[in-house]
């Protein structure tokens, strides 16, 4: 006997194999600075956008992003350096720096922009 109707899109099966996974219960991923990762901020818009099917709006020739650079921190086409958005050596703070990982994502979110993020995205 499952969880939830066993039909397609229930969203009470869905919330139960998330939450029953072993990762999402286990401690020791908790005190592991080595697991997870962090997409660019406008992958994830990207991701987004797909995953939601979105079209663009009739008689419009593009989807418009505007100040997507004050918001989230990125732009398409528009890299402050040659090097993209990022430094590839940067260290973030707390766990994951004291381990001595790298994470460049990490560079440009800082909190307004996490709100901005979360707050388009929603």
């Amino acid at each position: 006997e499952g969880i939830g109707s066993n039909e397609y899109g229930d969203l009470a099966a869905t919330i139960a194999a998330v939450l029953l996974h072993p990762e999402a219960r286990s401690v020791n991923l908790d005190a592991d600075p080595f697991k997870g990762n962090l997409r660019e901020p406008l992958l994830k818009v990207m991701a987004l956008m797909r995953g939601m099917e979105l079209q663009k709006a009739e008689g419009q020739p593009v989807v418009r992003m505007n100040e997507l650079d004050h918001k989230i921190g990125q732009m398409a086409h528009s890299f402050p350096t040659v090097f993209s958005f990022m430094l590839p050596e940067y260290s973030p703070g707390g766990r994951p720096g004291n381990a001595t990982l790298v994470g460049p994502e990490t560079m440009i979110m800082d909190m307004p922009k996490v709100v901005g993020l979360l707050n388009g995205m929603f």
